[in-house]
């Protein structure tokens, strides 16, 4: 091997090391910032740098709490002078992977043993309604509207890019396709996909089976 080759060789080895100390630092103080900042944090946390929070009391997470880089979440107690009283409630064992979005006035409530892919955006809430104001009003100026609560069950797989909108409660056991936007309730041991999401596949937890849906 030339002289060269070796420096290299050497150099991308040091470089790597370097670099994966460094992750590993900024991982280790994302983590412990989050865990000082939120409610009720359980165990095993563990939170990738870079991080974004805003109300972060309102916030209650439980054990083995994990999310990939670029993780954002914005409960908001006032906006354009109206109050709000917002809660996001995180169970056990649940995984929010890379640039995942919480917004909060209302209520959301995430379960147990939940699978949440990259990219994927959760809100109570929304700015304005076309019916009622002013179309010449910017969307930044008009005050933030929920149509109710997200309550998204326990074990529930939701793939990358999807988005989960006000006022929807996706039962236990569901699988949302990746790229989904869900407007609507999804029950108990169903397989939804689509803009907006419809229920393609229910599955038949006792008999362990997926049955095609009309």
């Amino acid at each position: 091997m030339r002289t060269t080759d070796i420096f290299l060789s050497f150099l991308g080895r040091l470089l790597g090391k370097n670099i994966g100390r460094i992750k590993y630092i900024k991982d280790k103080a994302a983590t412990t910032f989050f865990c000082s900042k939120v409610s009720c944090v359980g165990r095993k946390a563990i939170i990738r740098w870079p991080l974004y929070l805003y109300g972060e009391k309102y916030i209650q997470v439980g054990d083995s709490f994990s999310t990939g880089p670029g993780l954002r979440i914005e409960c908001f107690d006032s906006y354009l002078n109206e109050q709000y009283r917002p809660k996001l409630q995180i169970g056990n064992n649940v995984t929010l992977n890379y640039y995942c979005h919480i917004g909060c006035i209302n209520q959301i409530t995430i379960g147990d043993d939940v699978l949440i892919g990259s990219s994927v955006l959760i809100t109570d809430h929304s700015h304005g309604l076309l019916s009622s104001d002013n179309p010449q009003t910017p969307w930044a100026k008009r005050k933030l509207l929920s149509k109710g609560p997200v309550i998204i069950g326990n074990n529930v797989w939701i793939g990358e890019n999807s988005c989960i909108l006000p006022g929807v409660t996706i039962g236990d056991g569901c699988i949302i396709g990746a790229g989904s936007i869900v407007t609507h309730n999804i029950p108990a041991y169903s397989i939804a996909a689509g803009n907006p999401a419809k229920i393609v596949k229910q599955i038949c937890e006792k008999e362990d089976e997926y049955e095609k849906r009309d």
